[in-house]
């Protein structure tokens, strides 16, 4: 069990509806004990599912998917602790990266939504709309191929 920003969250959310965890499993497809997970961090929702739960509280999808960031990369932190750096041969927090990147993804869990709005144009919001989009596998795949091109086109322009 983990109490990170997104488990503070959901949970403040539902309370704060009056629903019950029994009422949010329902509308987002998934049993009781599933939400509760969500709930302690035993797991960490979809982005499906993060979806899901920014349109039932009404809430921007960019903020419930930046506190699972949060999440996910304290998970990495400790993997990393863990001696398993190796597995993450072109993780985000690579130096090889572009600098600009680097910054916003080590900036990123600590910006407000207006700041991480600064970094983004709309081209960029709309491409992050649709990768929630896909599924777990796809997204895999969208993501390397968005690595071919950028290393392509770098090599071009070199």
């Amino acid at each position: 069990m983990a109490d990170t920003p997104l488990t503070k969250q959901l949970r403040m959310l539902r309370k704060r509806h009056h629903y019950t965890q029994k009422k949010v499993s329902d509308y987002i497809g998934t049993t009781r004990a599933n939400y509760s997970h969500y709930e302690t961090g035993i797991t960490i929702p979809s982005n499906d599912i993060l979806n899901k739960l920014s349109i039932l509280y009404e809430v921007p999808l960019m903020h419930l998917i930046k506190l699972s960031a949060v999440s996910k990369k304290e998970e990495l932190e400790k993997l990393k602790q863990g001696g398993f750096d190796g597995l993450f041969i072109d993780n985000p927090m690579s130096s090889s990266l572009d600098p600009l990147y680097l910054e916003f993804i080590n900036n990123c869990p600590e910006m407000s939504d207006r700041e991480l709005k600064e970094w983004m144009e709309p081209e960029d919001l709309e491409l992050i709309y649709y990768y929630h989009q896909l599924s777990p596998q796809n997204k895999n795949m969208a993501t390397e191929m968005v690595r071919l091109i950028v290393r392509n086109n770098r090599n071009t322009n070199e």
